[in-house]
């Protein structure tokens, strides 16, 4: 085993065979650790001393597996591991000879698997279509292996460059869809300046908005630092006709309001058409993207996520007179969303960083943010208490209205005395919440002290133990206990888990009974603090993956999102709280395809389905010893079941695998570690017939 430290050259395995002729090599390798980090190097000498050095990628994985052509009269080979961030372990490496046949199938094989796994207009964008598979098998392999890098390595800059700069053709093929458009968008632009302001921030702005390739619009350069407040008034406005108050020093992509435009005549009645956004350097470099979710509501509630990047319609003039418009200001900006987002209209998320903003010196004001946030459930009839909890970010106190819904908790368990004494004894003891019952059902131990607990519980006024009496099927157990629950809701609840913050089950309450919410999951801690569950995704990682693993628990994560709620696909049911209603009418877990793994998923995504909401939510803390009870896939039954469930969940839930709502497309969908994609699906609305991911 060959350790990787933070050397520049931290690990070498040296070959030292002669290979005097031209050769086709496989290399295979394993690497444990932070591979995310992790560089790979291989390094060829020639006899007459030259080096040539070849790029080697390395799966989210650790996985090794590469083609290699030598050319002539080689000395020796190297395999270099660059890691400068945290130590690596090299478990194996080998190599053996191909024969040419044997080479040229490996290259198609990995090309056509590709081509049959990823989105077809991923693989036509990076240059991957079966012709190419035919007429040029090295190129094809070669985009084929980008498909497996996890983590894009050359920087955001060079990132953009790669994927967003536009060419002449692109600009001619939106000029021509954009003159078959019936009823063109017009935006109207405000050009924010301040004290600060300079004439080349001006400069700047103007000059982006001069190189649009889309050009129905208007600017007007308005001075926000008087006393009076720029706000908005009634007044007659032309048809489609859309605002865009953008500050001076920042600037917009050359395609930015032909997006903005393309996606107003996909959604006419859209009331908020947002962007992803970057920051401007003072070298001129693009840097710090920020890729945001599709519509949050409770994001937006918490912080302020969407920032100045938006545009809206200026028919609602009339329903948002007063409201201020100082793009100075981040919290009259999320007022004003706020507002907007009460108007019943879409909320429409374009995932492109068609916005540059400028370097802003300014903070948050905390007050702000919670004044913009109470103002808006005042409107909307509900009387919350908000709480600032940082910089830009609040918490919402959802009231549970008296008397309190009974809360039927359910705790599947096998054995395992001390975590199941443990989760019940913090349920009992730490639970400010009431009134509750817990149902703990007995999967078929054996072991006599857990089988005498069971017994005592059966003495505890508020707790019920009933027998299932089957093969281990987890959504079965859950679904036969919800069967026999008292409670109006229902927590699931694994006997891994240990109650943190008193006020947890009172915190998912209210965000339950809140409008919309079908499904609630909770922040998710390991024993040494860290974070085990922030929120699942869908897709990145393979199938389905929790967020933010691994960061500390008051990190805040990709954009400060693992402290704030949020709507998110799904949460796990180690513990999830919803109404038995609602677990009833979506069929509850399910006990035939999905007996162990992403049954807690499955449920989410068809609570979504049903027009519900999930949320997770940071301010409900609970330690998770993952996969106690169940303990891991060892066996190859276990094995063969869970890439079963694997298959389904690719097939059942398939449109969203490659498009999570609340994961951005332009992010790494090998794992979800929030690193930029190697291979995003960019968005370009102009190409392929106007298909919006390119």
């Amino acid at each position: 085993m060959i350790k990787a430290g933070s050397e520049e050259v931290a690990a070498e395995i040296v070959h030292k065979e002669s290979w005097r002729a031209a050769t086709a090599w496989l290399i295979e390798g394993q690497v444990v650790g932070n591979v995310k980090a992790c560089v790979a190097t291989v390094v060829l000498t020639m006899h007459d001393d030259r080096t040539q050095a070849l790029k080697v990628l390395i799966s989210s994985k650790g996985h090794i597996q590469e083609l290699v052509k030598t050319p002539a009269a080689v000395r020796t080979v190297h395999l270099i591991m660059d890691n400068d961030e945290s130590p690596v372990q090299v478990r194996f490496l080998r190599h053996r000879r191909l024969s040419s046949a044997e080479y040229r199938l490996r290259q198609f094989w990995r090309a056509a698997n590709t081509l049959y796994k990823q989105p077809m207009q991923r693989c036509v964008r990076a240059g991957l279509t079966p012709v190419t598979l035919f007429r040029d098998l090295d190129h094809a392999y070669d985009v084929a292996c980008r498909f497996r890098a996890n983590v894009y390595r050359e920087g955001y800059a060079g990132w953009y460059q790669e994927f967003y700069a536009i060419t002449p053709a692109d600009r001619a093929l939106m000029a021509r869809r954009a003159k078959r458009w019936q009823d063109s968008p017009i935006f109207n632009i405000s050009l924010g300046v301040s004290r600060q302001t300079t004439q080349a921030d001006i400069d700047a702005t103007q000059g982006s908005l001069q190189a649009q390739t889309y050009r129905h619009f208007k600017v007007e350069v308005r001075d926000d630092f008087s006393d009076d407040v720029p706000r908005l008034i009634s007044t007659p406005v032309a048809e489609n006709s859309w605002r865009l108050v953008i500050r001076a020093g920042a600037t917009l992509s050359e395609q930015a309001l032909f997006c903005l435009a393309d996606a107003i005549i996909k959604t006419p009645d859209a009331a908020v058409i947002y962007t992803d956004h970057d920051v401007v350097g003072i070298d001129g470099q693009l840097r710090d993207p920020v890729f945001k979710p599709d519509w949050s509501p409770e994001l937006l509630r918490s912080t302020n996520y969407i920032g100045d990047a938006f545009v809206w319609s200026s028919r609602h003039a009339d329903r948002l007179h007063g409201f201020g418009v100082d793009v100075t200001d981040a919290n009259a900006m999320h007022a004003l969303l706020l507002a907007l987002s009460e108007l019943g209209s879409p909320m429409v998320h374009v995932p492109a960083p068609l916005w540059h903003m400028a370097p802003r010196d300014e903070q948050d004001d905390d007050a702000g943010t919670v004044r913009a946030v109470a103002a808006h459930l005042r409107r909307m009839g509900v009387s919350a208490e908000v709480q600032s909890t940082g910089p830009g970010r609040c918490r919402v106190r959802y009231p549970v209205a008296e008397p309190a819904p009974l809360v039927s908790i359910v705790i599947p368990t096998r054995d395992q005395l001390g975590h199941l004494r443990r989760c019940i004894s913090s349920v009992l003891e730490k639970t400010r919440y009431g009134p509750y019952e817990i149902l703990v059902v007995d999967n078929q131990s054996i072991e006599p002290d857990t089988l005498a607990y069971l017994q005592s519980l059966k003495q505890v006024a508020n707790v019920r133990v009933l027998s299932f009496d089957e093969p281990f099927n987890y959504s079965r157990i859950n679904n036969m206990a919800v069967a026999e629950a008292k409670g109006e809701l229902v927590c699931l609840l694994n006997n891994d888990t240990e109650v943190i913050s008193p006020d947890w089950l009172g915190e998912m309450v209210g965000v339950l009974l809140s409008d919309g919410v079908g499904a609630v999951g909770a922040k998710l801690l390991y024993g040494d603090d860290t974070v085990q569950h922030a929120g699942d995704t869908v897709g990145p990682g393979g199938c389905a993956n929790h967020l933010h693993s691994g960061i500390g628990r008051n990190e805040p994560g990709y954009t400060g999102r693992a402290l704030v709620a949020q709507d998110l696909s799904a949460v796990t049911a180690a513990c999830l709280l919803t109404t038995r209603s609602i677990y009833q009418a979506t069929g509850g877990l399910n006990e035939i395809n999905l007996k162990v793994a992403f049954n807690d998923v499955d449920f989410c995504l068809r609570v979504r389905d049903a027009g519900l909401r999930v949320i997770w939510t940071p301010h409900a803390e609970l330690y998770h010893h993952e996969s106690v009870s169940r303990g891991l896939e060892k066996t190859g039954a276990q094995r063969r079941r869970f890439r079963a469930e694997v298959r389904y969940m690719r097939k059942r839930w398939s449109r969203i695998m490659h498009h999570d709502p609340y994961y951005n497309q332009n992010l790494n969908y090998l794992q979800p570690d929030f690193s930029l994609s190697a291979l995003p699906m960019a968005f370009r609305p102009w190409q392929s017939g106007g298909a919006e991911f390119w």
